[in-house]
């Protein structure tokens, strides 16, 4: 049943600038962000009939789903391997009431010093930024961000460090911090979410959204939600992770949901320089356009955290390797019928390890823009709700999930 106290997603209700809904509340732009999903998501964790108990969420991305089970009053482990991810669900997964920022005078006086520190000219500004907002050069000047926006960008991202290395600041606060800054530099980014790239001048040729792009950063409190349990975050390869749950929750988890990747773009190149912001490691790059360095993509992704999701060759065997390792009273699996791994492999994987049913729906795939259509403009997403408890599903189901899913997608094609 679907609980009265928790809202799904609606645009005009939802926005995640302006929303007092927790669930939403300055939520990222993402690529795969479930939020348009919640309810399909809702319908599988209300088919395993869990009331409370503890949810981990192993890709947690955005943590949208991680705090809509929060919501609902699961215990929460969110994890990820991006570092930005990690602040976010520390910032607001781990933590349930507002930080005190005892050191600093308040939680308003924090944000208040960060909104009004002048603006100076950092890594972000000469690496990000053009050298004039009004005369742009295409070939030189990086435009992620406008220059007022990314001289603000550095400032506020040199005084946290300074409250960091001064011990003013917990790792909570800082994290609750982070994830405020997270959000709006993607909501002043000259992107359409992902920064793979930017706009060819503000917004591009149809000055798509300057009314973000151009406006002045500014920093507010995310709202938070008390569940009055003790949650947990954590940066660990899924694979790695599903072997020591049962010792961190201290029990074996009532439901492991897995988002995984779906195609072939890594998450840590699409969000490097929310990666950036929060390491504010500074990678080294030219300050101004040379070969190969356009978007200044740092490299850690390929050496850290490339992900075997995003090859088609590898992915149906890490997922396999995956459901072999997890011990949980329930799977809940989303995916879609555009992923590297087969549908009919997918669905042999975990009904290898319990009984299946399926919720689905029709869903209109992510645009970069709204003037640039796609070959295959929907497709159907998923969740696959495994009940670990019940024998392995019968060929027989198999093949009638399989035939469905499939059925559907064909006929929104034609």
């Amino acid at each position: 049943m679907l609980s009265k106290d928790v809202t799904l997603h609606h645009l005009k209700k939802t926005a995640a600038r302006d929303t007092d809904d927790y669930v939403f509340s300055q939520l990222i732009p993402y690529i795969g962000n479930k939020r348009k999903l919640l309810d399909i998501i809702h319908q599988a964790i209300d088919m395993t009939e869990v009331d409370g108990g503890s949810f981990v969420d192993l890709f947690s991305g955005s943590t949208v789903v991680a705090r809509f089970a929060k919501k609902l009053g699961f215990r929460v482990l969110a994890n990820d391997w991006e570092p930005y991810s990690e602040q976010i669900a520390i910032g607001t997964i781990v933590n349930n009431k507002e930080p005190t920022f005892l050191q600093l005078g308040g939680c308003e006086n924090v944000f208040r010093m960060l909104n009004d520190v002048k603006p100076i000219e950092g890594y972000i500004t000469n690496h990000l930024c053009p050298e004039d907002d009004q005369n742009i050069n295409h070939e030189e000047d990086r435009l992620f961000f406008m220059r007022k926006n990314g001289m603000k960008i550095d400032a506020m991202r040199e005084l946290i460090s300074s409250w960091t290395n001064d011990g003013k600041i917990s790792s909570e606060e800082f994290a609750y911090l982070m994830a405020s800054l997270a959000y709006s530099v993607s909501y002043v980014s000259n992107t359409s979410g992902v920064f793979k790239g930017f706009h060819r001048g503000w917004g591009g040729s149809n000055g798509t959204a300057q009314y973000r792009i151009c406006s002045d950063i500014e920093l507010r409190p995310a709202i938070l939600f008390d569940n009055g349990e003790k949650n947990i975050s954590t940066r660990e390869d899924a694979g790695k992770l599903v072997l020591e749950l049962t010792n961190i929750l201290g029990e074996i988890p009532d439901i492991i949901y897995l988002d995984p990747p779906y195609n072939q773009h890594p998450y840590g190149s699409n969000y490097h320089v929310l990666n950036t912001v929060t390491l504010w490691d500074k990678p080294d790059f030219p300050k101004k356009i040379t070969r190969g360095t356009k978007s200044a993509i740092r490299l850690d992704w390929r050496t850290d955290r490339r992900s075997a999701y995003n090859s088609q060759r590898r992915a149906a065997q890490e997922f396999q390797e995956l459901i072999d390792n997890i011990t949980a009273k329930f799977i809940l699996t989303s995916y879609s019928t555009d992923g590297n791994i087969p549908l009919e492999e997918m669905m042999n994987i975990l009904g290898s390890k319990g009984s299946l049913s399926v919720v689905k729906r029709e869903y209109v795939r992510y645009r970069v823009s709204p003037t640039r259509l796609s070959p295959k403009p929907r497709n159907v997403e998923f969740v696959v709700i495994t009940n670990t408890a019940e024998k392995a599903a019968s060929k027989e189901i198999i093949n009638k999930i399989v035939t469905e899913i499939s059925s559907i997608d064909s006929e929104i094609q034609s």
